[in-house]
Protein backbone atom coordinates (compact mmCIF):
# COMPACT_ATOMS: atom_id res chain seq x y z
CA UNK A 1 0.00 0.00 0.00
CA UNK A 2 2.88 2.42 0.97
CA UNK A 3 4.26 1.72 -1.97
CA UNK A 4 1.26 2.22 -4.29
CA UNK A 5 0.79 5.87 -2.92
CA UNK A 6 4.23 6.36 -3.44
CA UNK A 7 3.71 5.99 -6.71
CA UNK A 8 0.71 7.87 -7.25
CA UNK A 9 2.89 10.90 -5.35
CA UNK A 10 5.57 10.96 -7.81
CA UNK A 11 3.19 11.13 -10.35
CA UNK A 12 1.41 14.04 -8.99
CA UNK A 13 4.83 15.66 -8.73
CA UNK A 14 5.47 14.82 -12.51
CA UNK A 15 6.23 17.93 -14.73
CA UNK A 16 4.05 16.64 -16.91
CA UNK A 17 0.90 15.50 -15.04
CA UNK A 18 0.89 19.05 -13.62
CA UNK A 19 1.31 20.51 -17.15
CA UNK A 20 -1.56 18.77 -17.95
CA UNK A 21 -3.71 19.30 -15.03
CA UNK A 22 -3.48 22.73 -15.19
CA UNK A 23 -4.06 23.01 -18.86
CA UNK A 24 -7.60 21.22 -18.27
CA UNK A 25 -8.14 23.89 -15.18
CA UNK A 26 -7.35 26.73 -17.91
CA UNK A 27 -10.16 25.24 -20.48
CA UNK A 28 -12.47 24.83 -18.05
CA UNK A 29 -11.95 28.42 -16.56
CA UNK A 30 -12.65 29.49 -20.20
CA UNK A 31 -15.70 27.32 -21.25
CA UNK A 32 -17.72 27.53 -18.16
CA UNK A 33 -18.19 30.91 -18.32
CA UNK A 34 -19.10 31.19 -22.11
CA UNK A 35 -21.64 28.36 -20.80
CA UNK A 36 -23.41 30.18 -18.22
CA UNK A 37 -23.96 32.98 -19.98
CA UNK A 38 -25.67 31.42 -23.11
CA UNK A 39 -27.53 29.66 -20.51
CA UNK A 40 -28.64 32.89 -19.12
CA UNK A 41 -29.62 33.91 -22.65
CA UNK A 42 -31.60 31.43 -23.68
CA UNK A 43 -33.69 31.73 -20.42
CA UNK A 44 -33.90 35.22 -20.94
CA UNK A 45 -35.12 34.66 -23.92
CA UNK A 46 -37.98 31.99 -23.06
CA UNK A 47 -39.17 33.85 -19.98
CA UNK A 48 -39.69 37.04 -22.71
CA UNK A 49 -41.18 35.07 -25.15
CA UNK A 50 -44.66 35.03 -24.65
CA UNK A 51 -44.77 38.81 -23.07
CA UNK A 52 -42.85 40.13 -27.14
CA UNK A 53 -45.56 38.30 -28.32
CA UNK A 54 -48.56 38.94 -26.30
CA UNK A 55 -47.29 42.98 -26.37
CA UNK A 56 -47.07 42.80 -30.75
CA UNK A 57 -50.07 41.06 -30.98
CA UNK A 58 -51.98 43.72 -28.69
CA UNK A 59 -50.22 46.87 -30.73
CA UNK A 60 -51.45 44.65 -34.41
CA UNK A 61 -55.17 44.10 -32.74
CA UNK A 62 -55.26 48.04 -31.70
CA UNK A 63 -53.66 49.12 -34.97
CA UNK A 64 -56.21 47.05 -36.94
CA UNK A 65 -59.11 47.93 -35.05
CA UNK A 66 -58.40 52.32 -35.65
CA UNK A 67 -58.32 50.76 -39.47
CA UNK A 68 -61.28 48.79 -39.20
CA UNK A 69 -59.73 46.32 -40.59
CA UNK A 70 -62.06 43.24 -42.54
CA UNK A 71 -62.22 40.56 -39.21
CA UNK A 72 -60.96 37.65 -41.23
CA UNK A 73 -57.85 39.98 -41.92
CA UNK A 74 -57.25 40.04 -38.53
CA UNK A 75 -57.34 37.42 -37.08
CA UNK A 76 -55.26 36.16 -40.67
CA UNK A 77 -52.51 38.58 -39.60
CA UNK A 78 -52.49 37.94 -36.16
CA UNK A 79 -51.70 34.09 -37.01
CA UNK A 80 -49.22 34.82 -39.25
CA UNK A 81 -47.11 37.33 -37.21
CA UNK A 82 -47.59 34.87 -34.46
CA UNK A 83 -45.92 32.51 -36.24
CA UNK A 84 -42.87 34.82 -37.47
CA UNK A 85 -42.11 35.87 -34.15
CA UNK A 86 -41.81 32.50 -32.59
CA UNK A 87 -39.77 31.31 -35.31
CA UNK A 88 -37.82 34.78 -34.85
CA UNK A 89 -37.33 33.17 -31.29
CA UNK A 90 -36.68 29.84 -32.49
CA UNK A 91 -33.64 31.04 -34.22
CA UNK A 92 -32.36 33.51 -31.01
CA UNK A 93 -32.45 30.17 -29.04
CA UNK A 94 -30.51 27.87 -31.38
CA UNK A 95 -27.81 30.59 -32.12
CA UNK A 96 -27.90 31.05 -28.18
CA UNK A 97 -27.58 27.80 -27.67
CA UNK A 98 -24.16 27.75 -29.86
CA UNK A 99 -25.41 26.11 -33.48
CA UNK A 100 -24.83 29.24 -35.91
CA UNK A 101 -28.00 30.40 -38.00
CA UNK A 102 -25.88 29.29 -41.26
CA UNK A 103 -25.55 26.42 -39.92
CA UNK A 104 -29.49 25.56 -39.24
CA UNK A 105 -29.79 26.99 -42.96
CA UNK A 106 -27.62 24.55 -44.64
CA UNK A 107 -28.65 21.59 -42.67
CA UNK A 108 -32.35 22.51 -44.04
CA UNK A 109 -31.26 23.39 -47.45
CA UNK A 110 -29.64 20.20 -47.82
CA UNK A 111 -33.22 18.18 -46.73
CA UNK A 112 -34.73 21.10 -48.86
CA UNK A 113 -37.19 18.74 -51.20
CA UNK A 114 -37.78 16.25 -47.92
CA UNK A 115 -38.69 19.73 -46.28
CA UNK A 116 -40.95 20.69 -49.19
CA UNK A 117 -42.78 17.74 -49.85
CA UNK A 118 -43.58 17.57 -46.09
CA UNK A 119 -45.16 21.48 -46.20
CA UNK A 120 -46.65 20.94 -49.61
CA UNK A 121 -49.71 21.17 -47.75
CA UNK A 122 -49.13 23.47 -45.09
CA UNK A 123 -48.08 26.24 -48.38
CA UNK A 124 -51.32 25.08 -50.14
CA UNK A 125 -53.35 25.96 -47.04
CA UNK A 126 -51.52 28.99 -46.59
CA UNK A 127 -52.01 30.33 -50.44
CA UNK A 128 -55.71 29.67 -49.77
CA UNK A 129 -55.81 32.02 -46.93
CA UNK A 130 -54.32 34.74 -48.86
CA UNK A 131 -57.02 33.85 -51.63
CA UNK A 132 -59.98 33.73 -49.61
CA UNK A 133 -59.04 37.07 -47.87
CA UNK A 134 -58.28 38.54 -51.19
CA UNK A 135 -61.87 37.80 -53.34
CA UNK A 136 -64.07 37.29 -50.29
CA UNK A 137 -66.07 34.62 -50.98
CA UNK A 138 -67.61 34.68 -47.15
CA UNK A 139 -66.75 37.11 -44.37
CA UNK A 140 -66.50 36.55 -40.69
CA UNK A 141 -70.56 36.01 -39.20
CA UNK A 142 -71.73 34.35 -42.33
CA UNK A 143 -73.04 30.69 -42.76
CA UNK A 144 -71.10 28.90 -45.51
CA UNK A 145 -71.83 24.95 -46.85
CA UNK A 146 -69.08 23.29 -46.78
CA UNK A 147 -67.96 19.48 -47.47
CA UNK A 148 -66.78 19.41 -43.90
CA UNK A 149 -70.32 20.32 -42.33
CA UNK A 150 -72.58 24.03 -42.10
CA UNK A 151 -71.46 26.82 -39.57
CA UNK A 152 -70.78 30.40 -39.12
CA UNK A 153 -67.05 31.58 -40.01
CA UNK A 154 -65.74 32.77 -36.69
CA UNK A 155 -62.07 32.91 -37.74
CA UNK A 156 -59.40 32.44 -40.38
CA UNK A 157 -55.99 31.71 -39.55
CA UNK A 158 -52.38 31.02 -41.85
CA UNK A 159 -53.57 27.55 -42.62
CA UNK A 160 -56.99 26.64 -41.45
CA UNK A 161 -60.52 28.60 -41.00
CA UNK A 162 -62.65 27.47 -37.91
CA UNK A 163 -66.94 27.38 -38.55
CA UNK A 164 -68.99 27.39 -35.09
CA UNK A 165 -72.25 24.92 -36.45
CA UNK A 166 -75.85 25.78 -34.81
CA UNK A 167 -75.34 23.23 -32.17
CA UNK A 168 -72.41 25.01 -30.99
CA UNK A 169 -69.26 22.60 -32.27
CA UNK A 170 -66.45 23.56 -33.46
CA UNK A 171 -65.16 22.78 -37.24
CA UNK A 172 -61.59 23.20 -38.64
CA UNK A 173 -61.41 23.39 -42.49
CA UNK A 174 -57.69 23.88 -44.04
CA UNK A 175 -57.56 26.94 -46.23
CA UNK A 176 -56.92 25.01 -49.21
CA UNK A 177 -60.45 23.11 -49.24
CA UNK A 178 -62.03 26.08 -49.00
CA UNK A 179 -60.08 28.30 -51.94
CA UNK A 180 -60.39 25.17 -54.44
CA UNK A 181 -63.84 23.60 -53.46
CA UNK A 182 -67.04 24.57 -53.64
CA UNK A 183 -68.38 26.43 -50.96
CA UNK A 184 -72.33 28.25 -50.50
CA UNK A 185 -72.75 31.22 -48.93
CA UNK A 186 -76.00 30.91 -47.08
CA UNK A 187 -76.12 34.38 -46.18
CA UNK A 188 -74.85 36.68 -48.23
CA UNK A 189 -78.29 37.77 -50.03
CA UNK A 190 -80.29 39.64 -47.59
CA UNK A 191 -83.29 37.52 -49.24
CA UNK A 192 -83.85 33.26 -49.18
CA UNK A 193 -86.65 31.28 -50.39
CA UNK A 194 -87.80 28.15 -48.33
CA UNK A 195 -88.98 25.59 -50.85
CA UNK A 196 -91.35 22.79 -49.25
CA UNK A 197 -93.35 19.74 -50.67
CA UNK A 198 -96.86 19.47 -49.54
CA UNK A 199 -98.64 16.68 -49.68
CA UNK A 200 -102.19 15.55 -49.87
CA UNK A 201 -104.17 12.69 -50.45
CA UNK A 202 -106.00 12.18 -54.34
CA UNK A 203 -109.66 12.85 -52.20
CA UNK A 204 -108.06 16.63 -51.82
CA UNK A 205 -109.30 18.83 -54.64
CA UNK A 206 -106.72 20.36 -56.28
CA UNK A 207 -107.78 24.68 -55.61
CA UNK A 208 -109.20 23.59 -52.19
CA UNK A 209 -105.29 22.78 -51.09
CA UNK A 210 -103.89 25.67 -53.19
CA UNK A 211 -106.33 28.23 -51.57
CA UNK A 212 -105.74 26.63 -48.01
CA UNK A 213 -101.78 27.02 -48.51
CA UNK A 214 -102.23 30.61 -50.48
CA UNK A 215 -104.27 31.35 -47.21
CA UNK A 216 -101.26 30.26 -44.79
CA UNK A 217 -98.73 31.90 -47.00
CA UNK A 218 -101.21 35.15 -46.77
CA UNK A 219 -101.40 34.93 -42.75
CA UNK A 220 -97.34 34.51 -42.00
CA UNK A 221 -95.98 38.26 -41.02
CA UNK A 222 -92.12 37.26 -42.12
CA UNK A 223 -93.12 36.05 -45.64
CA UNK A 224 -92.46 39.34 -47.95
CA UNK A 225 -95.46 39.01 -49.99
CA UNK A 226 -94.66 41.80 -52.44
CA UNK A 227 -92.59 38.95 -54.51
CA UNK A 228 -95.71 36.40 -54.87
CA UNK A 229 -95.51 32.63 -53.90
CA UNK A 230 -95.25 29.63 -56.04
CA UNK A 231 -97.90 27.10 -55.45
CA UNK A 232 -97.97 24.21 -58.12
CA UNK A 233 -98.91 20.59 -58.48
CA UNK A 234 -95.50 18.77 -58.79
CA UNK A 235 -96.58 14.66 -58.78
CA UNK A 236 -98.49 12.33 -58.98
CA UNK A 237 -97.14 9.71 -56.58
CA UNK A 238 -98.54 6.38 -55.57
CA UNK A 239 -100.80 7.48 -52.95
CA UNK A 240 -100.23 11.19 -52.83
CA UNK A 241 -100.44 14.28 -54.76
CA UNK A 242 -97.09 16.53 -53.94
CA UNK A 243 -97.45 20.39 -54.08
CA UNK A 244 -94.60 23.03 -54.22
CA UNK A 245 -95.13 25.49 -51.97
CA UNK A 246 -92.31 28.23 -52.34
CA UNK A 247 -92.50 31.67 -50.60
CA UNK A 248 -89.92 34.63 -49.60
CA UNK A 249 -88.00 35.82 -46.71
CA UNK A 250 -85.42 37.60 -45.27
CA UNK A 251 -82.20 35.45 -44.86
CA UNK A 252 -82.29 36.32 -40.83
CA UNK A 253 -86.26 35.07 -40.85
CA UNK A 254 -85.52 31.51 -42.89
CA UNK A 255 -85.63 28.91 -40.34
CA UNK A 256 -88.51 30.98 -38.40
CA UNK A 257 -90.64 30.94 -41.50
CA UNK A 258 -90.26 27.39 -42.76
CA UNK A 259 -90.66 26.16 -39.15
CA UNK A 260 -94.05 28.18 -38.65
CA UNK A 261 -95.32 27.01 -42.33
CA UNK A 262 -94.47 23.53 -41.17
CA UNK A 263 -96.29 23.37 -38.15
CA UNK A 264 -99.48 25.72 -40.00
CA UNK A 265 -99.74 23.77 -42.92
CA UNK A 266 -100.60 20.48 -40.53
CA UNK A 267 -102.90 22.68 -38.15
CA UNK A 268 -104.70 24.22 -41.16
CA UNK A 269 -105.37 20.97 -43.28
CA UNK A 270 -107.09 19.49 -39.88
CA UNK A 271 -109.01 22.30 -39.43
CA UNK A 272 -110.53 21.86 -43.55
CA UNK A 273 -110.34 18.24 -43.38
CA UNK A 274 -107.32 17.83 -45.86
CA UNK A 275 -105.81 14.00 -45.25
CA UNK A 276 -102.23 14.53 -45.69
CA UNK A 277 -101.25 11.25 -46.56
CA UNK A 278 -99.24 8.40 -44.63
CA UNK A 279 -97.84 4.50 -45.54
CA UNK A 280 -101.30 2.65 -45.62
CA UNK A 281 -103.14 -0.55 -46.76
CA UNK A 282 -106.72 -0.43 -48.05
CA UNK A 283 -107.79 -4.08 -48.20
CA UNK A 284 -111.31 -4.05 -50.73
CA UNK A 285 -113.43 -7.09 -49.40
CA UNK A 286 -116.54 -7.97 -52.49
Amino acid sequence: MEEKLTGVSALLKNPKTQAFFDSMIESVARVVPKIVIRSLWVIFLLLIMNHVVNGVIKALRTLLCKSKADPLLESFLVSLVKTIIYIGFFFLIISGIGVHATSLVAILGTAGIAVGLALQGSLANLAGGVLILFFKPFLKGESIVTPAGMGVVTAIHILYTTLTTPDNRRIIVPNGQLANGAVTNISREPERRVDLTISTSYDTPVEKAKAVLERIAKENKKVLHEKGYTIRLNAHNASSLDYVFRVWTKTADYWDVYFDLMETVVIEFAKEGIEIPYQKIDIYNK
